[in-house]
């Protein structure tokens, strides 16, 4: 059986088109269907915790279930033990025969795909042992089980979310407890975290994080902005943590962080009605409200950082803030998202080198569903390539980041990893570098065996590789704390 490529919706939505983050199905847990955001895409179904981006980002869910009286907790609890048993079990042909799965999910997943993700995820877990309890929930309109498997050397979550048929829709695999290692470059020693808060509505906040490096004296900052995905403050994605990463990081070098969990990630909101501001800018302007009531961060020396979509926006974030020192976009789109996420879904679907009959009727298919959301043919309730409905696709339509970042006067710096396939070199590094190459506060940096989470790795890109344990390049980290304690004038005092 040939292998699908789409079944990382979160890696979708870290990204910021297409496959714009790990995807932008916004869902605070549920699946990231296929979307697109140029860096992480939503665009695929089975993957880790979405953040969604995953996924950058950053999958295809195009309708948001209404609640029913139909569906039983108990049920879905046995159906979700059953599962997770099979695949303890190695039987991965039979899950695939024996449970109803979306359109959108068959279309990403088959048998040999999702006995990579689960090998990938349990290989340093040792032996199954048994399941260690289920759990039922609803989240975004959508029911969520998961399942707690124990191994002899550690447990691992599996979570499936239903619709209102008890369709599969959604399977993550969120990181168990301990998988996730801090990268050598971090000194822990170096700084300290405490929390904050985000008031993103009047009923909800978001949990966030101030990251400080030890010490009394004022220190640059930065604020970083998720991909597409509901991402948490980590931008999670299987064993990886990209802003963690990050945080930690600039902090080990004397950069303050603020990360925060996505408003679609931590609060109960309706994805139909988000515009591109409510889903992004607007939580990235208050947590920089946030950040510089500390009394080490100097309002004048912040930065906005961005991954995928995050990216994409960082410009107008920048802009309506007013009093940034500069922003920072990692792997963001500069094409329009709805030119992306068909190439993103190609690229996918062309992994084994060829296009199927089956997927090139899926691709004609994206690609009327890109013409309807271009004319705004878009129902009330209804949610296009997990991103979002009417609103978002309106507002994504009439944002321009290239004219955006024309217009800005604070320095800017360009980061593009050359494995990328959610924002490639051509659709965003090269697009930015006509834009804006001739200005002397634009820098550039190109990391050529990087991929959209700017992990390094070989070979042909693909989601595959999000969900083996990685971390964020040390030559990431160290050229984005150096170019913001330059632009915030931290090495001339």
């Amino acid at each position: 059986m040939r292998t699908r490529r789409r079944f990382l919706q979160t890696c979708i939505a870290l990204s910021g088109a297409s496959l714009a983050g790990c995807s932008e199905d916004d869902e605070p847990s549920t699946p990231t269907s296929t979307t697109t955001d140029a860096s992480t895409t939503e665009t695929d179904t089975a993957t880790s915790e979405p953040s969604e981006s995953t996924a950058t980002d950053e999958p295809t869910e195009t309708t948001e279930p209404t609640e029913t009286e139909s569906i039983d907790p108990e049920t879905l609890k046995e159906t979700g033990r059953a599962f997770v048993n099979q695949l303890a079990a190695g039987e991965y042909a039979a899950i695939m025969d024996d449970y109803a799965f979306s359109e959108q999910f068959t279309a990403q997943i088959d048998a040999e795909q999702l006995e990579s993700i689960w090998t990938t995820q349990t290989a340093s877990l040792g032996q199954f042992v048994e399941l260690a309890g289920a759990e039922y929930s609803r989240s975004d309109g959508y029911h969520v089980t998961v399942v707690l498997a124990r191994f002899t050397g550690g447990r691992q979550a599996v979570r499936l979310v239903f619709d209102d048929t008890a369709t599969i829709v959604g399977l993550f695999f969120p990181a168990s407890g301990g998988s996730y290692s801090p990268p050598e470059y971090v000194d822990q020693s170096a700084f300290e975290e405490v929390d904050r808060t985000i008031e993103a509505t009047e009923t909800c906040s978001l949990p966030a994080k101030l990251t400080l490096p030890t010490g009394e004296e004022s220190v640059p900052g930065v604020v970083l902005v998720h991909g597409s995905g509901p991402n948490d403050m980590d931008e999670t994605l299987g064993p990886n943590k990209p802003f963690k990463d990050l945080a930690w990081g600039l902090a080990s070098r004397g950069v303050a962080v603020l990360r925060y969990d996505k408003r679609t990630h931590a609060c109960d909101v309706d994805r139909a009605t988000l515009t591109l501001d409510e889903k992004v800018t607007d939580d990235a302007l208050t947590a920089l409200g946030v950040f510089r009531e500390h009394p080490r961060i100097d309002p004048s020396r912040t930065v906005v950082v961005g991954h995928s979509i995050g990216a994409m926006t960082a410009p107008r974030i920048a802009d309506r803030d007013g009093s940034v020192a500069g922003a920072v976009m990692l792997a963001g789109n500069a094409r329009p998202l709805l030119d992306v996420i068909p190439e993103q879904q190609e690229y996918l679907f062309r992994l084994d080198g060829e296009l199927s009959d089956e997927e090139a009727t899926q691709l004609q298919a994206v690609e009327q569903t890109v013409e309807r959301i271009r004319s705004l043919d878009i129902s009330e309730d209804e949610i296009l390539f997990g991103l979002g409905g009417r609103p978002f696709w309106r507002t994504v339509q009439e944002y321009d980041q290239v004219a955006t970042a024309k217009e800005l006067d604070v320095p800017l710096a360009i980061f593009q990893g050359e494995r990328d396939y959610q924002v490639t070199v051509e659709n965003g590094y090269n697009q930015w570098q006509q834009a804006l190459g001739d200005r002397e506060n634009v820098s550039f940096s190109l990391y050529p065996d990087l991929n959209h989470l700017f992990m390094p790795g070989e070979g042909q890109p693909s989601p595959a590789e999000y969900f083996q344990p990685n971390n964020v390049s040390r030559a990431v980290v160290e050229d984005v704390a150096s170019w913001v304690r330059r632009v915030t004038g931290e090495d001339d005092q």
